[in-house]
């Protein structure tokens, strides 16, 4: 059995707690290993229980571990505070782990217009600070995509970011404090995980179905922890591609004015949609922070995104704004304007759908047969894996075999997450024979043939 050393003068459950992270780096403890049932290490080091599960709480939250109810609890794999990135085409893995867009190649419109931009004034914006963090030339078109988005805007309440991470990072700046809990869906983007480990924010999921979030385990959750902010992906969420159905949205808006606690409506995928749901925004403008970017539907390189806030709280998140970027590129700004009046970036999102149409096809025809989630306008699959295969032993398994996935754990809030299943990105492999060759080998793994 693993027996912790721990450091005198720390409270005992952050002592357990260090130990574990401190054993992981020293290689006593490895990716998969399964540490004490609690009561037997209470008993083993003479402890009440309770501290020994407040240490095992903190070290999930500190994405050292991943629990399950009846399992017991396992050393996480990876690094908890890294956000995934592609590992581009290479001879050792086949990404599967990083959602991002579709690879589209360069269109001629599209270099013809970067090669203009040498003609354009926005050049100019290069040797200046921008006041506010947005020129009023860039807040009508940014109202134009967000109304475009069915969100009414005010002009006051318009907001630029360098993305939506940036967006939502500012949001949890600006409006949580360290040690506070914020809600958001049992099952979330490794992004948001990130951003609440280091800052410090206690994430607690709330369960979910075929309909999306749960409303009623919604309000009794953030009525028990007192939560006054929750971050949410309502449409086309990310991981299970579930849409939060109109009368949830209906319930969700009115509970949100009715209690005070502020929404953050993450909707970078919604772009995605030729006509996405009604937002949140709509339903209770004063009680949502809308949150969108370029990067998943447009060009992942159009570092710009747009808030449309309350504008009582706009001034605190353009300082939050400031404290992690400052301002969003002016001239990206500009190029973002231009395409949005133009219709270029309509156009964009049009092409990026169709390419992508092909990948989520393929999948389709590779993993029929399993229990596949998808959906025409997508990034990834969502594949439910079968007993007794777990998510992150199945990401263990795969890495070995030359496979990167995302499992289930590391996407989720709350360490009582039962769910089994893998996020597969489609687009961060540039050969579709590369991603084939992948998709092939998880079909075999799951057949049991490699």
């Amino acid at each position: 059995m693993w027996f912790p050393e721990l450091e005198p003068g720390r409270p005992v459950y952050r002592a357990i707690a260090e130990a574990i992270a401190q054993d992981v780096a020293r290689g006593r403890l490895a990716t998969g290993d399964k540490l004490p049932p609690q009561r037997d290490l209470a008993r083993a080091l003479a402890l009440n229980l309770s501290s020994v599960t407040k240490a095992y709480k903190l070290a999930f939250e500190l994405g050292l571990v991943n629990g399950e109810t009846g399992r017991g609890t396992f050393i996480r794999a990876g690094d908890a505070s890294r956000i995934p990135w592609p590992s581009g085409e290479n001879s050792v893995s086949i990404d599967f782990a990083s959602n991002f867009p579709m690879p589209l190649d360069p269109s001629e419109d599209v270099v013809k217009l970067c090669q203009d931009m040498a003609r354009y004034d926005v050049g100019e914006r290069l040797f200046e600070y921008v006041a506010r963090g947005a020129v009023n030339d860039d807040l009508s078109p940014a109202a134009l995509w967000l109304e475009g988005l069915g969100v009414p805007t005010r002009q006051d309440g318009i907001l630029l970011t360098s993305g939506a991470i940036n967006g939502v990072f500012a949001c949890l700046l600006a409006l949580a404090k360290a040690g506070e809990t914020v809600l958001c869906e049992e099952l979330t983007s490794p992004g948001l995980v990130s951003c609440a480990r280091m800052m410090g924010l206690k994430l607690v999921g709330v369960p979910m179905d075929r309909d999306g979030m749960k409303i009623d385990a919604f309000e009794r959750i953030a009525t028990e922890t007192g939560a006054r902010l929750a971050v949410l992906n309502p449409t086309l969420h990310n991981p299970t591609l579930t849409d939060l159905s109109p009368e949830r949205r209906e319930r969700l808006a009115a509970f949100a004015l009715r209690s005070g606690i502020m929404i953050v409506e993450d909707e970078v995928y919604a772009p995605l949609l030729g006509t996405p749901p009604r937002p949140l925004a709509a339903l209770a403008p004063d009680a949502v922070c809308y949150v969108t970017s370029f990067s998943k539907a447009v060009l992942p390189g159009l570092r710009i995104g747009y808030i449309s806030a309350p504008p009582l709280i706009a001034e605190r998140l353009r300082n939050a704004i400031r404290v992690s970027t400052w301002m969003p590129s002016p001239m990206l700004a500009s190029l973002a304007s231009r395409w949005v009046k133009d219709d270029t970036a309509t156009r964009l999102i049009a092409k990026r759908r169709a390419a992508g149409r092909e990948r989520i096809d393929l999948a389709r025809r590779v993993l029929r047969g399993h229990a596949l989630a998808s959906r025409d306008d997508g990034l990834h699959v969502w594949l439910s894996l079968p007993q007794p295969w777990r998510g992150d032993e199945f990401a263990t398994y795969a890495r070995a075999r030359g496979l990167t996935v995302m499992p289930s754990q590391d996407l989720a809030a709350n360490s009582t997450s039962g769910v089994q299943a893998l996020r597969l990105s489609l687009g961060a492999e540039p050969s579709l024979e590369r991603l084939e060759q992948g998709l092939s080998r998880i079909d075999r793994i799951l057949r049991g043939r490699e």
